[in-house]
């Protein structure tokens, strides 16, 4: 089975390593204090120490926390602006299995209990992967009733044999709603080499 490849734009967007060994830095911290520096300096903005410190701080703590959520799915945070909470998507691929639609509305969770309300699904098309589909949908969590915005993207790539689908969920629904059109023009750089 083929994985998923993502020509990601560098100045919106940043990859959690899948592994320590073999990079640069010796796990989410060095990797975090990497990264702030990085992303601070290609700003305009002048960041204070705390500044620096802070960004460190929290992509230390989404590379910990993050990949946990989805295993075996690689990690791209959404970060437009160093001041911003990083937006996680997750990007993976499964063995094409049954019923193409039915599975396509499946990867999409059209059928979530916890949904709040019907999601809104729609084709969505790229050049690389075909006709897809497209959900946006709004959870609430049992816990404290958080509402969270999450966006399912969901491709069958019939000559790799595989499902492709990308994860966004986020318990800001502006945030997630502000996001939309650099979630679509990512989706829009993913490809399956068969």
């Amino acid at each position: 089975m083929s994985w998923p490849y993502v020509d990601y734009d560098t100045d919106l967007w940043m990859k959690i390593p899948d592994a320590w060994e073999g990079t640069p830095w010796k796990g989410p911290k060095k990797w975090g204090r990497y990264m702030s520096e990085a992303w601070w300096g290609d700003s305009d903005l002048e960041p204070t120490r705390k500044d620096l410190k802070a960004l460190a701080a929290t992509l230390e703590e989404c590379a910990q926390r993050f990949p946990q959520s989805h295993p075996g799915l690689d990690v791209y945070l959404h970060l437009p602006d160093p001041r911003v909470m990083p937006l996680p998507v997750y990007v993976g691929a499964f063995e094409a299995d049954g019923d193409r639609e039915e599975t396509l509305r499946e990867l999409v969770s059209t059928d979530d209990p916890d949904l709040v309300e019907k999601p809104v699904v729609e084709d969505f098309t790229t050049e690389l992967l075909g006709t897809g589909l497209r959900s946006l949908r709004y959870t609430q969590t049992e816990e404290d009733r958080t509402i969270v915005a999450g966006v399912r993207y969901a491709w069958r790539v019939e000559e790799a044999g595989c499902d492709v689908v990308i994860i966004v969920a986020a318990p800001d629904p502006r945030r997630v709603l502000g996001a939309m059109d650099d979630l679509d023009a990512f989706a829009g750089r993913i490809g399956v080499r068969a």
